[in-house]
C-alpha cells in the first residue's frame, strides 16, 4: 500500500486550518452568535396534554417563538417547553403571552409548572459552560505531558484549540443556536478528538522507540500515521454514521448535538493526523536538527 505524504503537507494544513478558523468566525461574528434559552434566559413550561400530542404539533403551533425547545418529558404527552426572551419583552410578559398561546391552541394541555431563567442565572451558566471547554482542554494538556512529552501536550491542546474554534465557527455560519447541549457536544468532541490524538501519538512513539537513529525523525512519525490510518479511518467512519443517522432520523431536540460531533469528528479526526503530529514535528526539526539527517520531507 503507497504511504501517504502526511507530515510533507503540514504546513497546507496549518494554512488551510487558519483560513477556515478566519472566515468562520469573520461570517459568523457578522451574522451575530445565537445563544439558547440557557444563555439567554427565557421561560420554561411543564405542560401536560390529555392524550396523544405528537411535539412536531406543538412547535407547528409555537412557531412564532424563534428559540422555541419542545422536549418529552417524564411520562407520556407531557413536554417541556422552552422559549427564549427577546431584548424588547421582560420575561414576565413572555410568560404570561405564551402561557395565552398554549392554552389558545391546545384544549387538552395543563400547564403543571412554570421555570423563569433570569439574565443573571443565563449569563452564570454561559461563563461556566466557556470554562468547562477551556478546563477540559487544560486538564487533557496536563495528562498528555505525564503520558508522553511536554511537546506532544503542546501539539494535543493546539489541535483541540483548532477543533474547538473550527466547530464553533462552523456553527455561528450555520445559524446554530448554542445552549447547554452545545456545551456538553464540545466537551464530548474534545473527548473524542483527544483520544484519536493518543492512539496517533502511541503510535508515534512505539515506531521512534524502535527504529530511532534508523531513519529521520519525520520519516518516522508519518510512517507511524500511515501503519494507524485504517484504524483512524475505520474509528472516524463508524462514528459518523451513528451522528449521521442521530442527525437524520433523531428528533429536532438532538440534531443541535448530532450536528456539532459531526463537524468535531471530522476535524478532530484531521487534527490529529496534521495539527498535533505536525507540531511535534516542527519542534524537533527545529531543536533537534540531527534527527532530521538526510530527510526529504519539508
Amino acid at each position: 500500500m503507497k504511504k501517504i505524504n502526511f507530515i510533507g503537507k503540514r504546513h497546507f494544513a496549518y494554512i488551510l486550518s487558519l483560513l477556515i478558523i478566519i472566515f468562520s468566525w469573520t461570517i459568523g461574528l457578522k451574522i451575530g452568535p445565537q445563544f439558547g434559552v440557557d444563555f439567554t434566559g427565557g421561560v420554561a413550561l411543564q405542560v401536560k396534554f390529555n392524550g396523544k400530542v405528537n411535539s412536531n404539533i406543538i412547535r407547528e403551533k409555537l412557531k412564532k417563538y424563534p428559540s422555541l425547545m419542545v422536549q418529552n418529558f417524564g411520562k407520556e404527552g407531557e413536554y417541556l417547553i422552552r422559549v427564549g426572551v427577546s431584548k424588547k419583552e421582560d420575561i414576565e410578559t413572555l410568560s404570561n403571552r405564551l402561557k395565552e398561546d398554549i392554552e389558545k391552541n391546545f384544549e387538552n394541555a395543563t400547564i403543571e409548572a412554570i421555570n423563569v431563567i433570569g439574565p443573571s442565572v443565563s449569563e452564570q451558566l454561559k461563563k461556566k459552560g466557556i470554562l468547562a471547554v477551556l478546563y477540559a482542554v487544560i486538564a487533557m494538556g496536563i495528562y498528555i505531558a505525564f503520558r508522553f512529552e511536554p511537546i506532544f501536550a503542546l501539539g494535543a491542546v493546539i489541535a483541540l484549540i483548532h477543533d474547538v474554534l473550527i466547530t464553533v465557527g462552523l456553527l455561528m455560519v450555520l445559524r446554530q443556536s448554542f445552549d447547554l447541549q452545545i456545551i456538553a457536544a464540545l466537551l464530548t468532541l474534545i473527548g473524542y478528538s483527544i483520544n484519536d490524538t493518543i492512539v496517533v501519538f502511541d503510535r508515534i512513539r512505539e515506531k521512534i522507540q524502535r527504529e530511532r537513529g534508523k531513519k529521520p525523525f519525520d520519516i518516522l512519525v508519518n510512517e507511524a500515521i500511515n501503519e494507524n490510518l485504517s484504524r483512524t479511518v475505520i474509528t472516524s467512519l463508524t462514528t459518523l454514521i451513528v451522528v449521521i443517522t442521530l442527525y437524520l432520523f433523531g428528533s429536532p431536540n438532538i440534531k443541535p448535538f448530532a450536528l456539532t460531533l459531526l463537524i468535531g469528528v471530522i476535524t478532530g479526526t484531521y487534527s490529529s493526523i496534521f495539527i498535533a503530529s505536525g507540531i511535534v514535528v516542527d519542534y524537533y526539526k527545529y531543536k533537534k536538527k540531527d534527527l532530521f539527517a538526510l530527510s526529504k520531507i519539508k
